[in-house]
């Protein structure tokens, strides 16, 4: 009866225990004596729970938690789950340690080998963990033990195969392909086995570098060379891109098969790889192992030779070009030659190398009947547009039409290219009348690009064209539809800016510096105190022009106002270079009244003078766009606005060291 009693006080115990944990303190014993039911009779007055039943439940495993806890569970299953837990991270801890022993004592409780089928958080086996810790001898019995943990996978579909090549560890590797692999079938399986990225435990040593593992498993599956991952990169495309010539040459020594080898190299093609980090030896290698592999042509239909032109490496090319000649006239799939893609990059030493093999430059064009200056006009490479113009031999591609007629002009008017076209324009051998297909000369490509709303370089590209007095078609500008909304919008800011530049030269002519005689009678009375000061007359001459100019602005702006089209853009042309010139003079007007009253200072004058001489510059530069002389088709002034125009194409062209935020 007493024996009763006491099992199933011990039972309370352990289930008051259970509600306990997580507790932040537990205290070595508990009184239950406030907890009791007041009818009923007082067990003994104290009752002491060892602290060994509180705190084997405090070190509860995640798995162990997963166990559903009910009221009625008994102490005894609770220690089963607990002692089986205890045995899970002893064997995790002899396996990383490397225990051998320990490992075999642990499994040798569990002869069914249930404790195995042990899952990490990232689903690695015990098998992994072995490998993952280089542990040979753990690896062998382990695989031996249990065989199916030879082809598992964890979260990310890597087997132990995966993790023992990445790591390097050939000695793992070598035991699993050829001792554990328990036949052929089991073995081919294991070597062609896939992660979620579609590599293979090849893919994984050529990442890593691991040169002897990668010998080793082409030699076991030469099958594995074939493979892509999801990302289309093969075996030999990895070789190369990490320039590992020995594996380059094992890999291409176990591909047999022709037909399977070229589409290796026309997904992501091993020669682009060697080329990009400039792997010459390898490139050789290549070659020299498959020579009729510098024919070959990817998904593009690029072939080796375009490779190095579009990356610039002049070795590579002329290697490439003495090896096979014929793959300089070979065409892509958008049908250009690798010159062309030269010229597109602005590698002009390639381009030169090109040019000294059959055939002549005008007959290298691409589909569009585009050469090599078409291309240069396109893309805005400027040092390949110098080279062709200044080679006597290659005048005839300067007024080259392409299929739809357009000329190198034309070109680069369409792309904004200003350097270029202001080059093209001061160069006697352009014909700047010539017209394409649309009967469109270079000025009216200008003017098409120009009516919404151009940009600085689009506005710069005009002034070029302009200034030169390259004619244009009015029929094919009348075509143009023109948004009068924006023209609206100009009007009214210049009318606005307009407006206070007149009040402000207005009130400047009242007011002004060192006042006026008052204390005199006769005819001085009320004049100027300074006028006989030089700078006092630099002073009214500027605000007067800036006084005037501004009204003759606003007049004219008042005339755009009626809404016709010719109207405004006339109106419009006027008042932009006015205006620029009231701004102007408003500014030297500011720098003459200020001067006047610190001449005393000579120090403050001069600094005066220097920022206002900084400032007003700048305000020129800005301005110069908008003034008579960029487009004016005058000769002299034309050769007066060339530096300034230079100035302006190096700021339209630099580009912002950040990119503003959206």
């Amino acid at each position: 009866m007493e024996n009763k009693q006491e099992e199933e006080k011990m039972k309370s115990v352990s289930n008051l225990a259970l509600d306990l944990k997580g507790e932040a303190e537990i205290k070595d014993s508990f009184t239950f004596e406030e907890l009791k039911p007041k009818p009923q009779p007082s067990p003994p007055s104290v009752w002491h729970v060892p602290k060994s039943v509180i705190s084997d439940d405090m070190k509860m495993t995640q798995r162990q938690r997963e166990v559903k806890l009910i009221p009625n569970q008994s102490y005894e299953e609770d220690e089963l789950v607990s002692a089986e837990m205890d045995k899970e991270s002893d064997l995790y801890l002899a396996t990383i340690s490397g225990d051998l022993d320990q490992v075999k004592t642990i499994l040798n409780i569990d002869p069914e080998g249930d404790i195995l089928s042990w899952l990490s958080p990232i689903q690695n086996t015990f098998l992994h963990v072995a490998a993952k810790h280089r542990n040979l001898d753990i690896v062998k019995f382990i695989a031996s033990t249990k065989p199916s943990l030879v082809l598992a996978k964890n979260f990310n579909g890597d087997t132990v195969l995966h993790l023992a090549a990445k790591g390097g560890d050939e000695p793992i590797v070598r035991a699993l392909v050829r001792d554990l692999s328990h036949n052929h079938t089991e073995k081919r399986n294991l070597l062609i086995a896939e992660n979620d990225m579609g590599n293979t435990a090849l893919h994984q040593a050529l990442f890593n570098d691991q040169i002897s593992i990668a010998s080793f498993l082409i030699q076991q599956e030469p099958e594995l060379s074939y493979h892509l991952n999801k990302h289309g990169e093969s075996a030999i495309y990895l070789a190369v891109k990490a320039g590992l010539v020995e594996c380059v040459s094992s890999i291409l020594a176990q591909c047999t098969d022709e037909s399977r080898l070229n589409l290796l190299f026309q997904n992501k093609s091993p020669f682009q790889a060697a080329i990009e980090r400039d792997e010459i030896v390898v490139l050789e290698a290549i070659i020299k192992a498959e020579p009729k592999l510098i024919q070959m042509s990817d998904s593009e239909e690029r072939n080796p030779l375009h490779f190095a032109a579009y990356l610039g490496n002049l070795e590579a090319t002329q290697y490439l070009l003495q090896k096979c000649k014929r793959n300089a006239t070979r065409r892509d799939k958008r049908g250009e030659l690798p010159i062309h893609l030269a010229a597109l990059e602005g590698h002009v030493d390639v381009i030169h190398t090109l040019l000294l093999y059959p055939p002549e430059a005008e007959e290298l064009l691409d589909n569009s009947g585009q050469n090599i200056l078409h291309i240069a006009a396109r893309s805005g490479k400027y040092n390949v547009f110098r080279f062709i113009l200044k080679n006597p031999n290659l005048n005839s591609l300067i007024n080259m039409k392409n299929k739809s007629g357009d000329t190198p002009l034309h070109i680069a008017t369409r792309n904004d290219h200003a350097k270029i076209v202001s080059t093209l324009t001061w160069d006697q051998r352009v014909d700047i009348k010539a017209v394409n297909n649309n009967e469109m000369t270079a000025l009216d490509v200008a003017y098409e690009k120009r009516i919404d709303n151009p940009s600085f370089a689009k506005r710069l590209t005009w002034a070029a064209l302009k200034s030169a007095s390259v004619p244009q078609n009015s029929d094919s500008y009348r075509n143009v539809n023109v948004n009068l909304d924006v023209y609206k919008e100009r009007v009214s800011t210049l009318l606005v800016v307009a407006t206070l530049v007149a009040t402000v030269a207005f009130a400047a002519g009242f007011t002004m510096p060192g006042g006026y005689i008052s204390s005199e009678t006769g005819t001085d009375l009320g004049k100027a105190t300074l006028w006989k000061d030089t700078v006092f007359h630099v002073f009214v001459l500027c605000d007067t022009i800036a006084m005037y100019t501004s009204l003759v602005v606003v007049t004219a702006l008042i005339w755009a106002q009626l809404g016709d089209t010719t109207l405004v853009i006339y109106a419009l042309e006027l008042a932009a270079p006015l205006l620029g010139v009231a701004l102007i003079m408003m500014s030297i007007a500011f720098t003459a009244g200020v001067t006047i009253v610190v001449t005393k200072l000579r120090w403050l004058q001069i600094t005066m003078l220097a920022m206002s001489t900084s400032f007003i510059a700048l305000l020129l530069l800005l301005l110069l766009p908008l003034c008579a002389p960029l487009t004016s088709r005058s000769r002299i002034l034309r050769y007066l606005s060339y530096y300034p125009f230079c100035l302006l194409v190096l700021v339209s062209s630099t580009k912002p060291s950040t990119a503003p935020n959206h």
